[in-house]
């Protein structure tokens, strides 16, 4: 939803010039609609057929050269996974309306949800961790430096793979934030590099990509990273991935340590409702596959079949996004013995 949004929003600015960009969330027909509007140069109508192509842009030249041509094509895959189909007005000159609906469930305990991430961490319990913020934009650098830093982390940064390699060889970081798609040596073939070196091999490799594709997913976790990222990299995300892979203890503003997220996930667990043992039994043999893609693809299912099965199919999708198979597993066998 996030990514989508992000790409329809980033168009809409980025050819509009004159007016304005309306960004509106409504109630229609049943299911809410996400709609963005925009004053820009518009489309003609033969446009409106190629723009959900791969590598088709619309423009002049200048505006053309900022992107690769993917960002339709990726937010309409976007949206026909959460069960939704975008869909385009644009007059040539006058602007244009990108809107899609969904059918989502309803969330019972949001404000619960809300009050925990109220919380601000401060630090974390131990020694000083090392983390390597490898990617070639220094705009991209900044925010991860800005975002860690005041948390104790001791922040380093590699503008390439090849400083990442030069630094992580001579510093011996905890763990290593590698842009995917840096230019000249990216941020697989580093990956690759430092996990054939005795002395780095336990390092951890967090890959971070703007692309949202699984093959990029997989290819990522073949190379070596140890979890993934998608950009614009969240906070909360970021951080929850930093303390389940550094085995982080949270001291937060209010004094207070974090209780240990593994046993309130134990817990959680508890008041999932688990589908049929049938159900369990599939999604644990695409487990035992690592079919990361047939697991999202089952949870869905089950969400459609019935929507009291949401919080356990968002539970599994958020650890099939993180790659955690064992975890997975780890869940399901518990579900299958209760």
């Amino acid at each position: 939803m996030r990514q989508a949004l992000i790409n329809l929003l980033g168009n809409a600015v980025k050819f509009t010039e004159t007016g304005g960009v309306a960004f509106k969330v409504g109630y229609q027909e049943g299911k809410i609609r996400f709609q963005v509007e925009d004053t820009g140069i518009g489309m003609a109508p033969e446009q409106l057929e190629e723009i959900f192509l791969p590598f088709q842009q619309v423009g002049d030249h200048n505006r053309k050269a900022e992107g690769t041509g993917l960002g339709l094509a990726i937010t309409r895959q976007l949206v026909q996974m959460m069960g939704g189909e975008i869909q385009v007005k644009s007059n040539l000159g006058k602007g244009s309306v990108f809107f899609f609906d969904l059918d989502l469930p309803e969330v019972s305990k949001y404000a619960d949800v809300i009050k925990k991430e109220e919380r601000n961490i401060q630090s974390f319990k131990g020694d000083k961790r090392k983390v390597i913020v490898a990617d070639d934009r220094i705009e991209n650098r900044a925010i991860l430096v800005k975002m860690l830093s005041p948390l104790g982390f001791e922040m380093i940064e590699a503008v390439d793979g090849q400083d990442c390699l030069n630094k992580a060889f001579e510093l011996n970081p905890n763990c290593i934030l590698m842009d995917l798609m840096m230019p000249q040596m990216n941020g697989f073939e580093t990956t690759r590099r430092i996990r054939r070196s005795p002395e780095l091999k336990n390092v951890i490799i967090i890959g971070t990509s703007a692309s949202v594709f699984d093959f990029d997913l997989n290819k990522s976790r073949e190379a070596g990273c140890n979890d993934f990222l998608p950009k614009p990299i969240r906070i909360t995300e970021l951080l929850e991935k930093l303390r389940y892979h550094l085995e982080l203890e949270w001291i937060y503003d209010d004094g207070e340590t974090q209780v240990s997220k593994d046993n309130q996930a134990e817990n959680s667990q508890q008041s999932l409702v688990a589908p049929s043992a049938d159900e369990i039994a599939t999604l644990l043999n695409l487990a035992m596959k690592g079919d990361l893609k047939g697991i999202v693809e089952q949870v869905t299912h089950l969400e459609q079949m019935d929507v009291k099965y949401a919080p356990f199919s968002l539970e599994l999708r958020q650890l099939a996004k993180g790659f955690q198979v064992k975890k997975i597993r780890e869940i399901l066998k518990n579900v299958g013995v209760n």
